[in-house]
């Protein structure tokens, strides 16, 4: 059997942690450039086990996600499916509102509902 007809798919690399995908397909180019070469065994060995875990990695944090809870006395629960949907669909969001909210609290864990923690970190700002 080839080394380029046991390969790991564009797709499978899709389900990596958002850090590994621009290694991991760089391997994986790398890998289809120099096919036939005596090394491309060794480095699909090591492509296919940094790809395994990272998706281990990634169904790990899946498992442990703790169920969100959002108070029905913060008023930013009122409006958790409108920010959710921003955040899908914009790079960048910029949230305001009074003190006490829940903006600091509550926005992580929308995130989360999204699966924004599962490949990546959740990292928000607060001015002060």
């Amino acid at each position: 059997m080839k080394v380029l007809d046991s390969l790991p798919t564009p797709q499978q690399i899709d389900q990596c942690l958002l850090s590994d995908r621009p290694r991991l397909r760089g391997r994986l180019r790398a890998l289809r450039h120099d096919s036939g070469k005596a090394a491309d065994e060794a480095g699909r060995e090591r492509l296919i086990r940094q790809l395994s875990e990272s998706i281990e990695l990634v169904q790990r944090r899946r498992a442990l996600l703790p169920p969100p809870e959002f108070p029905a006395a913060l008023p930013i629960s009122a409006r958790r499916k409108e920010i959710a949907e921003l955040i899908q669909r914009h790079q960048v969001v910029v949230l305001c509102g009074e003190t006490g909210s829940g903006k600091s609290t509550q926005l992580p864990k929308i995130c989360l509902t999204l699966e924004r923690g599962i490949y990546g970190r959740i990292g928000h700002t607060q001015p002060r």
